[in-house]
């Protein structure tokens, strides 16, 4: 089968799971003896046969830009009349069976409804709530969450219904039953959504079992540093938790890095970390803090602690509760909530064996997830 995967981001330009996980996807569809192209926004890279231009900037630089060019961004990720022009020249050249689209930001609405336009199968998978929200992730301006639509959001979800609905994708894949919840009011997608979580993949060896008697637990924060992951409200869970001995390892970067490494008192800024880093980190925490305030669709490293065995702490937004292991279901803590943020590592650094549990592929493992991807592109028309 000849698979073309949109995707804005690909490695090495990166800013989160939705792009490393579409890079490993193609990995393994190569692998099973596919051929995969792919087409994104200005990003070069492996399997990549098309690039939208990055107009006014690339996305993984959204951070160092000016009010002026994010007001440019927005607009153009409204219409990128320059999508309909490449993606019709990579469906031309690369003849796919599918065409299967990521996150799709700056290249608008035109490529969701482009291969439709072409008569091309195509399957659509909601990593983010993009479709909903003009920041993708339903947060405000200042980077706190959002509780419900506000007034530019509700109009860029109309204009987005009006351009895809008439070539829509002919399925949508949700990485988890919170995303396809939020979905539901989107009309043309009804009866065309499932739920297909993302896959876990094999840690490289066995994480040994660590002790915390004597010592105190090692926390550990992996992602992006950013108010609506609740970074400053686990900072301050941290410090008010009273745990002398405790330590915080946090990994990633984003605008509250100064933040992170001005804290002290246990808490250990490490920068952006990535293979051989990252997988250290992951030996050496006794417990993942996943404190998200937005209503984070499916964090990968929540799959990466589980099949480690990895205890949880997590807050009850997203898909959070329903993809950690039932034995940290008792540290889940609602978001924003310093206190009983304190209150569940606390809890853990009392009794850490309490919370473990076996090391599993849970909620699904590559093969599972390879067998109902294929399953979804025969049932679009590949």
């Amino acid at each position: 089968m000849r698979v073309l995967l949109l995707s804005s981001l690909w490695p090495p330009n990166i800013l989160g799971g939705a792009e490393l996980h579409a890079a490993a996807l193609a990995d393994r569809l190569a692998d099973a003896g596919h051929d995969v192209g792919v087409v994104t926004y200005g990003s070069p890279g492996a399997r990549v046969v098309a690039q939208v231009p990055a107009t006014p900037y690339p996305l993984h630089e959204f951070a160092s830009q000016p009010g002026t060019k994010r007001a440019v961004m927005h607009l153009r990720d409204v219409w990128n009349p320059a999508t309909a022009r490449i993606l019709d020249g990579a469906i031309r050249t690369f003849r796919p069976d599918v065409v299967h689209s990521h996150t799709v930001q700056g290249m608008s609405a035109v490529a969701l409804a482009r291969p439709g336009r072409l008569g091309v199968p195509h399957v659509h998978t909601l990593h983010d709530y993009w479709l909903l929200c003009q920041r993708t992730a339903m947060v405000r301006r200042d980077g706190t969450a959002c509780d419900t639509p506000c007034r530019g959001c509700a109009a860029i979800t109309t204009i987005r219904e009006r351009q895809v609905r008439p070539h829509a994708p002919d399925l949508m894949l949700a990485v988890s039953r919170a995303v396809a919840a939020e979905h539901d009011r989107v009309p043309w997608a009804a009866g065309r959504t499932r739920v297909l979580h993302n896959p876990v993949e094999p840690p490289p060896a066995r994480r040994p079992q660590r002790s915390v008697s004597g010592a105190g637990p090692v926390f550990g924060y992996l992602g992006q540093l950013a108010p609506h992951k609740g970074v400053t409200t686990l900072l301050d869970a941290f410090g008010r938790a009273g745990l002398p001995h405790a330590r915080l390892l946090v990994g990633g970067r984003g605008p509250l890095a100064e933040e992170v490494a001005g804290r002290g008192g246990g808490v250990e800024a490490l920068g952006w970390l990535d293979g051989a880093a990252k997988e250290q980190v992951l030996a050496d925490i006794d417990c993942l803090v996943v404190p998200s305030e937005w209503r984070d669709p499916a964090p990968i490293v929540l799959n990466e602690a589980r099949a480690r065995g990895i205890p949880v702490i997590g807050t009850r937004v997203g898909g959070i509760p329903e993809l950690i292991a039932p034995e940290s279901e008792p540290l889940l803590v609602p978001a924003r909530d310093v206190e009983a943020l304190a209150a569940s590592l606390r809890a853990f650094a009392a009794d850490p064996d309490r919370y473990r549990a076996a090391p599993a592929l849970a909620p699904m493992d590559w093969a599972g997830h390879l067998d109902a991807l294929l399953a979804a592109y025969r049932d679009a028309g590949a």
